[in-house]
């Protein structure tokens, strides 16, 4: 081992949101992860941990946990890659996607950026509101 090198973090999987140009994440480290179909995932939700941080007065109250851009990264046991699913809000803006890859300590081989239906903003689902 290298003295002067560190160890690299183990990568995670979990949940995030960019609020107001903010990324909130909660997550767990890929080996304490729960199985899902042959994923590995975060056991929280993203309506779960929404309120949490709303009863911690960290949102409004007044702000859905669908409106801002959210998204959710797992690990494919079978293919063994991360699958970094996120709204188009977030995957057009790659300074958001690199620090998402940092933030997870993922990496950039083996992960996918992908979308899923689950994982639209309020933005893409009507339209631009400005």
């Amino acid at each position: 081992m290298d003295v002067g090198r560190e160890m690299s973090p183990e990568p995670k999987v979990g949940i995030f949101w960019l609020v107001g140009g903010k990324l909130m994440v909660d997550v767990t480290p890929t080996s304490h992860a729960e199985t899902y179909g042959e994923c590995l995932g975060h056991a929280k939700g993203h309506f779960e941990y929404w309120t949490e941080l709303q009863h911690a007065g960290v949102i409004s109250q007044n702000t859905e946990y669908e409106d801002p851009p959210r998204g959710r990264v797992v690990f494919n046991v079978r293919t063994r890659k991360y699958i970094l699913y996120a709204d188009k809000c977030i995957r057009k803006k790659s300074k958001v996607v690199r620090k998402i890859l940092r933030d997870f300590g993922l990496p950039e081989d083996g992960t996918i950026l992908s979308s899923d239906e689950h994982y639209r903003c309020r933005v893409c689902l009507y339209g631009d509101a400005s």
